[in-house]
């Protein structure tokens, strides 16, 4: 079963770990999305998921489409 998530949770895990220039958006109780908003998404979108992964949270990345841009999916295991 999966569990609530909440963004300033991801929030903390992200800066704490040194990384800005993120949005953090949520979707539903139990799902949040993170977009990058600076140069290079797919890198960093990379680094947030290793992190977050690390840290027991489900994370997929998104690919973009004509009006949303490259994204990552992020629950709970």
């Amino acid at each position: 079963m999966t569990s609530r998530i909440w963004t300033d949770e991801i929030d903390e895990h992200l800066t704490g770990a040194g990384h800005g220039g993120y949005r953090i958006r949520r979707d539903s109780p139990y799902t949040v999305r993170v977009i990058h908003e600076g140069p290079d998404p797919r890198q960093h979108l990379d680094q947030y998921t290793d992190l977050l992964r690390d840290l027991g949270y489900t994370a997929t990345l998104e690919r973009a489409t004509d009006i949303r841009p490259l994204r990552l999916r992020v629950t709970h295991r």
